[in-house]
């Protein structure tokens, strides 16, 4: 499969989540264009973020570093 203009896809898993790597990586194999690893950031993983009181608080968007700790995966597309 190849995605319109060019457009490349990585799946990023965090370090704690081999299940997760596991199956994106055997879900996807042979899919041009799409390549899955594992974060190669140096250092232990980052804590969860806290659960917040009141929605007003709660931000809108998640940054990449949080949908990871979150998810345990975020997708990344850039122009090929």
């Amino acid at each position: 499969m190849r995605y319109p203009s060019g457009v490349k896809i990585f799946i990023v898993v965090a370090k704690s989540r081999p299940e997760l790597f596991e199956y994106f990586k055997a879900g996807l194999a042979g899919v041009r264009d799409v390549e899955v690893m594992i974060d190669r950031r140096i250092g232990p993983p980052a804590p969860p973020p806290p659960p917040h009181l009141a929605d007003s608080e709660r931000r809108t968007a998640l940054n990449i570093y949080d949908e990871l700790n979150v998810r345990g995966f975020v997708i990344v597309r850039l122009p090929g």
